[in-house]
């Protein structure tokens, strides 16, 4: 009875359609599931920006794709009581690889104060922070950047930078591209030079591969007296104390002391003891006649 069911035309259909389902089963399961998110996590060697020798360590990264940009969240090592993460985030806009649909763009607008000031108020919640007037540069160009102290007693700095070249360099050939950064970081027991070392010592170590990608303008021109015969050309200062430690200031010459002893009185002799022998007696000379 199971043998004729099984060679009839409608057994053979319902094997086809099995074998047809099972053959498809394998074929999706042998692919790798895509994840929906623009969001995922990297290795820490691939992040956008190094950090300057001594830290502050990175210890995760996340990145970030849009139709014009890709960004990283650079996690640094934290040690301080504020609430809230240090990170880096690191934005290159130019022609990215399109893994998005071409609506999800990011907005590259130039910096103002106003944008900062909400930015900070984000990423450094509680925390009074003041702008600082003074004029920073790392190798990239300018950078601005604002001092605050926490209830929690850490010292913290949020800076931002913009890195285009001038629009006078720029064509639709050479000198597209932006990159932006953000460095939010709060240390314990620190100075506000040693927070900006970080920013200054920032390196970034990647780019994207078009060629008309270049943000940072050309080359800057050679110095005129680079190579002349008669001209002597030496290190800068700027260049001398980070190659040894400054010495130590000069402290007063020690002062020598001089231990006077007191004087010791001579002390009475001691009468000796009447021993009834001769010869513990002094010798006396015999009266003259």
């Amino acid at each position: 009875m199971n043998r004729a069911f099984s060679r009839s035309p409608l057994g053979m259909v319902g094997c086809a359609l099995a074998l047809a389902s099972l053959a498809a089963c394998g074929s999706i399961g042998g692919r790798n599931i895509q994840s929906g998110s623009i969001a995922t996590s990297v290795t820490i060697d691939k992040a956008f920006v190094d950090m300057p020798p001594g830290g502050p360590g990175v210890v995760g990264v996340i990145e970030r794709h849009y139709a014009n940009s890709t960004t990283q969240e650079i996690v640094l090592s934290n040690r301080s009581h504020t609430p809230g993460q240090n990170m880096v985030t690191a934005t290159l806009f130019g022609p990215v690889k399109s893994v998005t649909g071409p609506e999800n763009t990011q907005a590259n607008p130039a910096i103002t104060l106003s944008a900062i000031g909400a930015e900070m108020r984000q990423a450094l919640p509680g925390v009074p922070m003041r702008v600082s007037p003074y004029y920073a540069q790392n190798r990239y160009g300018s950078f601005g950047y604002a001092m605050g102290g926490s209830a929690q007693g850490d010292t913290c700095i949020y800076a931002w930078q913009r890195i285009r070249t001038p629009d006078l360099d720029s064509n639709m050939t050479i000198g597209q591209g932006t990159i932006t950064l953000r460095l939010r970081l709060c240390e314990p027991n620190t100075t506000e030079a040693n927070l900006l070392a970080v920013m200054t010592g920032m390196t970034i170590s990647s780019y994207i591969m078009a060629a008309n990608w270049n943000p940072y303008g050309g080359a800057p021109p050679i110095p005129a007296d680079l190579g002349r015969l008669g001209t002597t050309v030496l290190p800068t200062a700027q260049v001398t104390p980070q190659l040894a430690p400054e010495p130590a200031p000069a402290s007063a010459a020690p002062v020598r002391r001089v231990v006077r002893k007191a004087p010791v009185e001579a002390a009475d002799p001691v009468p000796a003891a009447d021993s009834g022998r001769f010869d513990d007696f002094a010798a006396v000379p015999p009266p003259q006649l």
